[in-house]
């Protein structure tokens, strides 16, 4: 890892691009978020596992779409080192399935803070590391 400090205006061009990939998480759409993604690129969650390659990425969140509505991934603020960058943000999303709470939570929302990790091959973001509580998702409704 790199401790450089990159140029403002490569900065500026990472958290566009990240901007746009979180975006696409947000969007409801599996394969909104490919564009920002490199084809052989790893998501590493904290709280899910290690997903390698696009199509494991996207089986992974198409998933946790079928479980949550109306997910926002909301960026707050960004860090940056000669790698890539780091993310504060929002999650949140409205509960679907009764087994994930129970029945009573369905259509309730929850809301958690998250950071992640994003390195960069060019234009594409190469590795996401996920970081939070997965209990809290459950927290933030009051359950626990």
């Amino acid at each position: 890892m790199s401790d450089a400090v990159p140029s403002a205006a490569l900065t500026e061009h990472r958290i566009h691009i990240a901007t746009a990939l979180f975006e696409g998480w947000s969007s409801g759409d599996p394969d909104a978020p490919e564009p920002y993604f490199a084809p052989d690129g790893v998501l590493d969650d904290v709280a899910s596992g290690r997903f390698a390659g696009w199509p494991a990425i996207r089986t992974f969140f198409a998933s946790g779409l079928s479980r949550t509505a109306n997910l926002v991934l909301a960026p707050q603020e960004f860090w940056a080192n000669g790698d890539g960058l780091a993310v504060h943000y929002v999650m949140s999303g409205d509960v679907v399935r009764p087994e994930s709470f129970g029945p009573e939570y369905v259509g309730r929302r929850w809301s958690v803070g998250c950071m992640s990790y994003l390195r960069f091959d060019g234009d594409r973001v190469c590795y996401e590391a996920d970081f939070h509580d997965k209990g809290s998702r459950a927290k933030s409704l009051g359950i626990g």
